[in-house]
């Protein structure tokens, strides 16, 4: 017998214009959104999750389409509501499943779920293997700067500031500039020779490369160190991970673009070395999990999740994190973000560089109210 009933969902849509814009391989940005969704049970407990990318769409999909899913029934049992609302969106949209959208309902159940039983999200996943984990800086996006020196000049010195955490993800495709695969190889030297040896650091190529160029970065990117090459191509090209990672010696790390059944497809052809489902993206830490399970008998595979949200995204990975048996870093987005270090009082990264999971119920996030108001948008 459920213990409440989901009485309401409701989307909650957040922006914040930037003083100055970033960029990566793909495009420039110069706003943070997030679509937050709110859960509430009939005894007034809520839960909150997050959706990946902009509102347009989603929120419709989350209240027209998947609300009625929801409401009424069990909060707690929450896997089935994701099958349900997986299904339900296949047959709505046929030629696609929203998964950005199931994502915030399916966390802001868990988040509700762990409330009412009093237990972290973790504790209802299958169990905690840690209480704390280890961080990644990711940033070093490109700066709205002409110059090329000088744009190398302010990665370096971000990389500099952020190495004091041991490890960090530094971006390539200087393409949005004008500039091509050398220009970023000339990057990652200079950030390797700042940081030192002793530095893990990792690359992301935001899909910028084509098969052959991207062979050709990876091959000179072993000689840097680099712990992992990720989205080396585009999250369609699956035989182009498959065939990089048999031909370079530079692990192929990648997942954030890509759904659970793209995730069977690139594990069946051995493609990659690091899985990086998005949770906010991937429909949330239910096939995030079914993921973990599938890799976690033959550790062929690290898991290691994307994470670029605010602080219900962050939350979510560190529940997330704390379930799994291999260690996993939590990355730590660096970038300007006023709704992340705004949302909550939590600065979740210690200054040696080590996270705390938090052990209160659901996620163990909470927001600050009259924040979220100060930045929610009709």
């Amino acid at each position: 017998m459920a213990i409440s009933s989901i009485d309401s969902v409701e989307t909650v849509a957040l922006e914040a214009p930037l003083t100055e814009p970033f960029g990566y391989a793909q495009e420039w940005v110069d706003t943070r959104t997030a679509l937050l969704v709110r859960v509430e049970s009939s005894d007034g407990t809520v839960g909150w999750g997050e959706c990946w990318g902009p509102t347009a769409g989603t929120r419709g999909t989350v209240e027209e389409i998947l609300r009625p899913v929801v409401v009424g029934e069990d909060p707690t049992d929450v896997e089935r509501l994701y099958d349900r609302m997986y299904d339900v969106c296949r047959a709505a949209y046929q030629s696609v499943v929203p998964l950005p959208a199931i994502s915030g309902v399916e966390i802001a159940l868990w988040d509700l779920s762990g409330k009412l039983l009093g237990q972290p999200v973790s504790s209802l996943l299958g169990g905690r293997h840690r209480n704390e984990t280890r961080t990644y800086a990711t940033g070093h996006y490109f700066k709205p700067v002409e110059d090329l020196e000088e744009q190398y000049r302010r990665i370096v010195e971000e990389a500099t500031r952020n190495a004091s955490l041991g490890a960090l993800k530094l971006k390539v495709g200087l393409q949005l500039l004008g500039y091509g695969p050398d220009e970023d190889l000339e990057l990652v030297r200079r950030v390797r020779d700042a940081v030192g040896e002793d530095v893990d650091l990792m690359v992301d190529a935001n899909y910028a490369y084509d098969r052959p160029t991207a062979r050709s970065v990876g091959e000179h990117l072993a000689e840097y160190d680099v712990r992992w090459f990720e989205e080396p191509v585009r999250p369609e090209d699956l035989e182009g991970y498959a065939d990089l990672r048999r031909t370079l010696s530079v692990p192929i790390a990648g997942g954030e673009c890509h759904t659970p059944a793209e995730f069977d497809r690139l594990l069946d052809a051995d493609a990659l070395d690091v899985a990086q489902p998005d949770l906010c993206n991937v429909g949330g830490l239910t096939p995030a999990r079914r993921l973990a399970d599938r890799v976690r008998p033959y550790r062929t595979v690290a898991v290691v999740p994307h994470v670029w949200g605010t602080p219900i995204a962050i939350g979510a990975s560190l529940q997330y994190i704390a379930t799994l048996v291999d260690d996993a870093p939590l990355e730590f987005d660096r970038s300007p973000n006023p709704l992340r270090e705004e949302l909550t009082a939590d600065r979740f990264v210690e200054g040696d560089g080590s996270v705390p999971i938090p052990a209160d119920p659901g996620l163990g996030v909470e927001l600050d109210p009259d924040a979220v108001e100060a930045y929610r948008v009709d």
